[in-house]
């Protein structure tokens, strides 16, 4: 490498790692932009991958790691830069080795998963419960009840039963909270993914061919999953073992969603292949969004049935 194409790295480097820092401290600074910085942060450490290499962008995490330690708390350090810094490194390795495009998705959104989950256990071990919210948040909860109240959109529950249903919901959201942060990380790395994907077509960069959404499949074993999440949600509330239950119903909870993804999927798949009249799937389209409770619970039956029978003959994920 010349003394140009050294100083060029070496420009190339600082301008992404300084996006990373600068971005990072925004979103933490300025709250209304923290969901659009989560999307975005993992790009600049990505593209440092692609262009230079992962040793560039593991020293530009750690000049930015001690840049945040001066001005935020451990725990958004680690949300940035182990969360976000370390998904841009992995994106980065599987986009410039020509990964196929649904093992980069899948392996971004687990990454992303095993990432809220580890920051789940050691604000556990520190001594936080999970299962219940702060004040601030609670109190939030408590105006956002109140407003619905005020709106007459809980008119259809008894006047006595109102603040008990304001509170089981508001239990109902600590109970599965756990859950719910690890599908937001994994949702919100799939959306990183299609950035990343539309930010390297702009530049011209080698793609694998797109994931199409009705190919979406899961392995047979899978099935292991509700089986688990049933099994630890009955031996807790049979032997009191609160804990273990409620890891139960977060499992169960996380996988009814990915269920309803995979269902989808598979309507989606024969939706397109029957040879039906379009009024006919028309009405079919308006019976579904007619009555939400017995679409989803049909969606997830198909997508649990479909990783074990697997409807659509497609080849076995890897």
């Amino acid at each position: 490498m010349t003394t140009n194409e050294k100083a060029k790295a070496l420009a190339e480097w600082a301008f992404f790692a300084l996006i990373f820092a600068v971005a990072g401290l925004a979103g933490f600074y300025q709250p209304v932009l923290e969901f659009f910085v989560a999307m975005l942060l993992p790009l600049p450490i990505m593209l440092i991958v692609l262009k230079l290499d992962a040793r560039y962008a593991i020293l530009g995490l750690a000049a930015a790691g001690l840049l945040f330690f001066v001005f935020m708390p451990p725990a958004a350090v680690f949300i940035l830069v182990f969360r976000y810094g370390l998904l841009g490194v992995l994106f980065g390795l599987l986009f410039k080795n020509r990964i196929s495009s649904s093992k980069i998705l899948s392996a971004g959104m687990a990454f992303a998963g095993v990432a809220a989950l580890s920051y789940m256990a050691l604000s556990y071990l520190a001594g936080n419960n999970l299962f219940v919210m702060g004040e601030e948040m609670r109190s939030a909860f408590e105006q956002a009840m109140a407003a619905y109240r005020d709106a007459g959109m809980l008119n259809n529950v008894p006047a006595e039963l109102q603040e008990s249903f304001s509170d089981g919901i508001i239990s109902t959201y600590e109970l599965l909270f756990p859950g719910q942060y690890i599908i937001s990380a994994a949702a919100l790395a799939a959306v990183t993914y299609f950035l990343a994907r539309a930010c390297l077509s702009r530049m011209n960069y080698f793609l694998a061919p797109g994931l199409s959404f009705t190919m979406i499949s899961l392995p047979w074993y899978s099935i292991w999953g509700p089986i688990a999440g049933l099994g630890l949600t009955l031996a807790g509330d049979n032997f009191s073992w609160l804990l273990v239950a409620k890891v139960g119903k977060n499992i169960l909870y996380m996988l009814f969603w990915l269920y309803i993804v995979l269902g989808l999927s598979v309507a989606a798949y024969f939706f397109r292949r029957i040879n039906v009249a379009w009024p006919l799937k028309l009405i079919f389209l308006v019976f579904v969004f007619a009555y939400p409770p017995f679409s989803m619970a049909g969606l997830v039956l198909l997508g649990l049935t479909d990783s074990l029978v697997n409807f659509r003959r497609l080849a076995p994920p890897a």
